[in-house]
């Protein structure tokens, strides 16, 4: 079983080549985790058809971190 600090590690180092593929410095900020999901969200965009596919993939991506949250006991 993955546990959370696996999860984020695994989210820290496919940031890390998201930045760097960009041919940018990698800051560890905020705003670098915003860019991702931005560009995750226009993939989303095109991959799923539908009104609310942002919505459903932003609603499925919570649900899931909680659910990950709850197993190890941490809050949301």
């Amino acid at each position: 079983m993955t546990d959370n600090q696996t999860r984020a590690d695994r989210a820290d180092e496919a940031l890390r080549q998201y930045v760097e593929a960009r041919g940018e410095v990698f800051e560890q900020s905020s705003s670098e985790i915003a860019d991702l999901i931005a560009d995750l969200l226009h993939l989303t965009a095109r991959w799923d058809e539908g009104d609310d596919a942002i919505d459903r993939t932003l609603r499925l991506a919570r649900m899931h971190f909680d659910a990950e949250c709850d197993e190890e006991g941490e809050p949301p």
